[in-house]
């Protein structure tokens, strides 16, 4: 007998060993996101979390037959909660958040009834355990404290369970998005966590992504090239809506982005994607209705700054789940299109983009900074007819200090061209109604836009765009150059590589953290 359990020992420890050194040696990694429509109604957020868990083992069911590595679930996601107004009032989360052991003592919750930790997260371990996958959540966390109001901080945080499920990292976002009931750290904290296929992984939230700390010092200060990424992401036009921001941080940081989105059209939210930095979008959605998916591709790992092997598109799966696998869609309100909000453009420098055929130069400036534009395009008004919609063009230039929904102040430097429902550039930030029947009849042979920026470690420019299915264009669709021109600047070169007759949004976006002013 006693010889029996060192056999069974042995060989566990073998096919841990054997599967690490395996799971090590190959080129990519399997990562998986989820794009959930969680459960928002019930009588306490506890309740809500135990019936969005059974949802989310489900995907985790479906992960596993697929060989997947680590997955990714959004933002507010497990609990969700009554969107408002408990958003705002702590009474609401707090009985119903859990406790938190510290992650480096890589504690596994599952069945630990010494735990104060809420059943639901010990659950959610169990089944990383069950399922051998590395899991991503986002969760209510509360933690004792004196000398505060109530006794507690209350944080909207990330926490990551390995294959035996261990807590093996937690993050507590730092950036608030209007969550005034939600405390935050002193400064933001890096989270990073190492996996057994060879990869590290560094995570940050939602807002998060907007600012230099904690996202971009994850790939500055640490070498981070493999990012995790859970959001409730609003999305707005012409500049933020969800794929465009996490397409280009990808793109500009050239790291492998697995990013997790929750699904809401009504109030604004959708959008999941991996991303393989200078090497492109590997597989993303963007769901006008109701959708539970999960998107599952190979990742080239990274070595030395490049990508072990190229994209494997035939590799990728989106999986989508029908209202009886997971109900979850038909309990909310249902509407035709994703709502979107609207970044402010009153404070933009705008110019009219005459729609005659040809090549069109302007320089349109705003604060001093000026951004030059060549247009080559093709008219087709013959599509004119009986009242059609179609969309006009703007230039729209930007530099200074704009608010995020009215939570702060950022530095923002922008070029770009965007689409118009008028020639009116009130009217672009707005999109037609996407079950109307819309024309094209301006194409874009080509677009260069150029400009010259201060050289800082505070100012990073993104290269956004949008096609009129909210996809924004594919690293063999544009090119991007940054290139230092002397000690204080650099030049900006932004264009086009093909023909396009159905383009919303091309955009340098810039944030300057050095004007920020955010509590």
């Amino acid at each position: 007998m006693f010889c029996g359990k060192i056999y069974v020992y042995l060989f566990v420890f073998f096919y841990s060993v054997n599967f690490t050194l395996q799971a090590t040696s190959l080129n990519y990694y399997t990562g998986a996101v989820v794009e959930y429509h969680p459960i928002v109604e019930g009588k306490n957020t506890t309740v809500i979390a135990e019936e969005n868990a059974k949802n989310f083992i489900k995907f985790l069911h479906t992960a596993k037959e697929n060989q997947v590595d680590i997955i990714v679930f959004p933002e507010n996601g497990l609990f969700s909660g009554q969107p408002r107004p408990p958003i705002y009032r702590r009474s609401f989360y707090l009985p119903h958040s859990t406790y938190l052991p510290d992650y480096k003592e890589s504690k596994v919750l599952c069945n630990d009834s010494a735990s104060s930790v809420m059943e639901v997260v010990k659950t959610l371990s169990c089944a990383a355990k069950n399922y051998s996958m590395y899991v991503v959540l986002n969760v209510h966390e509360k933690e004792e404290c004196k000398n505060c109001s109530d006794g507690y901080h209350l944080y909207n945080t990330n926490i990551v369970f390995d294959r035996n499920g261990a807590l093996i990292a937690t993050y507590r976002k730092y950036h608030l998005f209007g969550e005034v009931g939600f405390d935050r750290t002193p400064k933001p904290k890096l989270s990073i966590f190492r996996t057994d296929f060879g990869v590290a992984f560094g995570q940050f939230i939602c807002f998060d992504l907007l600012f230099g700390s904690p996202a971009l010092s994850l790939v500055r200060e640490k070498n981070i090239t493999d990012i995790v990424f859970s959001s409730r992401w609003f999305s707005h036009l012409p500049y933020l809506s969800a794929n465009q921001i996490q397409a280009g941080w990808s793109y500009v940081n050239d790291v492998n982005f697995l990013g997790s989105g929750y699904n809401s059209p009504v109030t604004g939210n959708t959008g999941s994607g991996i991303y393989a930095g200078r090497n492109g979008r590997i597989i993303d959605i963007w769901s006008e209705t109701p959708t539970n998916a999960l998107l599952i591709a190979k990742v080239p790992k990274m070595t030395n700054g490049k990508r072990k092997e190229p994209i494997n598109q035939n590799a990728t799966k989106i999986i989508n789940y029908s209202a009886i696998e997971i109900p979850t869609i038909t309990r909310q309100k249902s509407i035709s299109q994703q709502k979107l909000w609207s970044d402010n453009l009153s404070l933009f420098t705008t110019d009219f983009l005459h729609l005659t055929n040809g090549t069109h130069n302007a320089t349109v400036c705003h604060g001093g900074f000026c951004c030059n534009f060549t247009t080559d395009i093709v008219f087709h008004d013959h599509l004119l007819e009986n009242g059609a919609l179609y969309y006009r063009y703007h230039f729209a230039v930007f530099n200074g200090v704009l608010s995020y929904a009215k939570l702060g102040k950022a530095g923002v430097q922008v070029c770009s061209i965007i689409s118009c429902l008028t020639q009116d550039s009130n009217n672009c930030n707005k999109r037609f109604d996407v079950n109307t029947n819309i024309v094209q009849p301006v194409t874009f042979n080509s677009i260069v836009i150029s400009s010259t920026s201060e050289d800082s470690n505070n100012i990073v420019h993104f290269p956004l765009s949008i096609k009129s299915e909210m996809d924004p264009l594919n690293i063999n669709e544009f090119t991007f150059v940054r290139k230092k021109i002397n000690e204080t600047h650099v030049s900006l070169n932004y264009s086009f590589t093909k023909p396009y007759n159905n383009l919303m949004t091309f955009a340098i976006y810039g944030r300057n953290f050095k004007d920020d002013d955010f509590l």
